[in-house]
């Protein structure tokens, strides 16, 4: 049975209602964009049976000249519905396809995007992005400066959470994306924009992540599935305010370090959380922070921050320290003003030193 969460999208119960869904729709020839991963599994075999046509040239961190490719490939082979399957790349990357069949490529990036009204089922095989549920897609343009366009369009219609897909992730990507979501959570928290709504979804896949977290790293199927939840619910927290400082910083260091998203958002948060507790930042907000995560004031939510950490046992990413000023000048600083504590380049260098460069 298809089920309401939150109005929208519908959640199947099992990969078998993908048949439903598509006479519902009257679908005639599926788009299917994965990575090649995805391919290997039961749900990939189930859906061969319907003749989609796969795109599966998704980069880890995805670039807009391949989602223009596959754009051109949907409207060529007259598709009229879209699948994202795989992590935050594959649904990143549907989301601008889509909307890139109806609109040019300056529309797309800088316009007023019109909708094509094309349905899409997302099936997340990793626990972290939470991109089901927000109305973001993130990718790269020129291989190198990190781009996102905002549309409630690209939240998709329906979205199937099975814990099978997560079973041959590996140990250091399962930690890596739900590091992913517990950022996302923490970042919609702390956020100027946030408001009781998003702190309702933040705390709630908060708790959803240490409830699972054991389960999850030990890849039982419970905890499995209770991290795909904390992970939409920490999409529907960032899907109301955005993220802040972490995020906003961490992409050089995904580019630069090679290290996974979730790992490098985190090992940022970390020194900027211990950093902000060192100026005049907002008590009561990170009190009520510290409650959530299961501490009483705010130095506890580092403190249980960071042993996360301590047990994931993820290795601290690396630079050598003539690169700070490089990396200072590729964050947008505009992109900082919904942080709790205002940073300036000075403060964002010595950030990036303290995290890249300590002994």
């Amino acid at each position: 049975m298809l089920t309401h969460r939150d109005n929208k999208p519908l959640f199947l119960e099992s990969h078998i209602e993908i048949e439903k869904v598509f006479e519902q729709n009257n679908v005639q020839r599926p788009f299917l964009c994965c990575g090649k991963s995805f391919e290997k599994s039961y749900v990939f075999e189930y859906i061969k049976q319907f003749n989609p046509v796969v795109f599966d040239n998704i980069r880890p961190n995805p670039r807009f000249d391949d989602m223009l490719t596959a754009a051109e490939l949907f409207k060529a082979e007259k598709c009229d519905f879209m699948i994202a399957a795989g992590g935050g790349s594959p649904m990143d990357s549907a989301k601008m396809i889509r909307i890139l069949t109806n609109n040019d490529e300056e529309t797309a990036l800088y316009g007023d995007i019109e909708n094509n009204y094309i349905k899409a089922l997302f099936i997340p095989t990793t626990a972290g992005t939470g991109s089901e549920a927000t109305k973001t897609s993130v990718f790269y343009l020129n291989e190198v400066h990190k781009y996102s366009v905002h549309s409630f369009d690209f939240i998709p219609e329906y979205v199937l959470f099975d814990e099978k897909l997560l079973e041959t992730l590996p140990l250091y990507q399962r930690k890596a994306t739900c590091l992913d979501a517990l950022c996302h959570s923490i970042e919609s928290y702390w956020s100027s924009e946030a408001n009781d709504k998003s702190r309702e979804y933040a705390a709630k896949s908060i708790k959803l992540f240490f409830e699972n977290k054991d389960g999850y790293i030990n890849n039982a199927p419970e905890g499995n599935r209770g991290m795909l939840w904390a992970s939409y619910y920490g999409g529907k927290a960032i899907n109301l305010t955005g993220t802040v400082a972490p995020h906003a910083l961490c992409y050089n260091i995904t580019m630069n370090c090679h290290t996974a998203h979730g790992h490098s958002v985190a090992v940022l948060l970390s020194k900027i959380y211990e950093y902000m507790l060192e100026r005049d930042y907002p008590k009561e907000l990170f009190n009520s922070f510290a409650k959530v995560m299961g501490g009483n004031e705010a130095k506890d939510g580092l403190e249980i921050f960071n042993s996360v950490l301590e047990e994931f046992k993820l290795e601290q990413p690396k630079i050598d320290e003539a690169k700070l000023d490089e990396f200072v000048k590729e964050v947008n600083i505009t992109k900082l003003k919904t942080n709790p504590v205002q940073l300036n380049e000075n403060d964002i260098k010595e950030i990036y030193r303290r995290t890249l460069c300590s002994k």
